[in-house]
């Protein structure tokens, strides 16, 4: 004879599957984009007090970051983060300012933006201008591009 509780496990199956496969994604695209190797170089555990400007959108890699992104710094370097929803896969991270290079700026539809290679792997980094202008002391001078 057929078991009743068979159907009964299908309703679990939704609640285990949707934030598995949001970790999963989560995880596959900070490898994707470079934040899980800058993650290994420059990852901040502790700390933090930088002034920051939040809700910015930007570029790592193969990955957009839709104003989820957390931009700021000091004489630490700059420091950047994903909202706490996204932070799986993507912990926050303090880069030197030495270790930033290749600084260039460009236009796109009414907003510029800021490019730059990251780390010894050169990881490209593309975020709003504006997050950047009161860090401009501390990064690299704008090259034309």
């Amino acid at each position: 004879m057929f078991s009743q509780s068979a159907p009964h496990a299908w309703l679990w199956f939704p609640i285990v599957l949707i934030p598995g496969m949001f970790m999963l994604v989560s995880f596959f695209l900070s490898w994707l984009g470079g934040w899980r190797g800058l993650a290994q170089l420059y990852r901040l555990d502790r700390g933090g007090g930088f002034p920051c400007k939040h809700l910015v959108s930007g570029d790592m890699g193969w990955v957009e970051y839709r104003s989820c992104l957390t931009v700021g710094g000091d004489e630490r370097g700059l420091y950047l983060a994903t909202l706490l929803p996204f932070r799986l896969g993507h912990p926050p991270l303090c880069i030197p300012w030495s270790d930033i290079h290749d600084r260039r700026r460009k236009r796109s539809f009414f907003t510029n933006w800021d490019t730059f290679e990251l780390g010894p792997d050169r990881v490209k980094l593309r975020v709003q201008s504006s997050a950047t202008a009161p860090l401009d002391r501390y990064l690299p001078e704008v090259s034309s591009g």
